[in-house]
């Protein structure tokens, strides 16, 4: 097989997660494919260099996330973004209780209020069903943090939605 061929593969097997990946950290659909795009730009590059130390998908994790928080960095009005949505998902709930949309729209609120690495922590274990270790290994965290990130995470998410619920 081919390094084009091999890279091609790589391709096929971990688009799907990685999108899923950058979209939960930058919330927005263009960004993200732009963020998977570059992402396999580099891999690509540097594919020549992979020595195997680390699982294909760890490492391309890895580049995954530091392209998403490279244009987070980018994006300093992120929080500004994130009490928005909150606003206007608060605004659009109905006094019938809430359907789909608003849940939907309550969790995507829930996602921008918090940082970006409780969001990339919360997404690479609930969303893509990653073990700590080898998100520790992607994001050169302890397992410990990246528990508690995720615990912290979770509970802010279900309170919110939990709010809904009750209102």
């Amino acid at each position: 097989m081919t390094t084009e061929e091999l890279f091609n593969e790589l391709v096929r097997e971990h688009s799907r997660k990685l999108y899923a990946h950058i979209r939960s950290m930058v919330l927005d659909h263009d960004h993200a494919n732009d963020i998977l795009q570059n992402t396999f730009m580099k891999a690509w590059k540097s594919f020549g260099q992979f020595r195997g130390e680390a699982k294909p998908s760890t490492w391309l994790f890895r580049i995954a996330t530091n392209e998403a928080l490279q244009h987070l960095r980018r994006q300093k009005a992120r929080k500004w973004l994130g009490m928005n949505l909150m606003h206007d998902a608060q605004e659009k709930a109905s006094s019938d209780g809430p359907d789909g949309d608003q849940i939907r729209q309550k969790l995507e609120a829930a996602l921008h209020t918090l940082t970006a690495q409780q969001r990339m922590i919360f997404s690479m274990r609930y969303f893509n069903e990653m073990k700590y270790s080898e998100m520790s290994e992607i994001l050169n965290l302890a397992e410990g943090t990246l528990k508690a990130t995720y615990h912290q995470a979770s509970r802010k998410i279900e309170q919110m939605v939990i709010d809904l619920i009750l209102d």
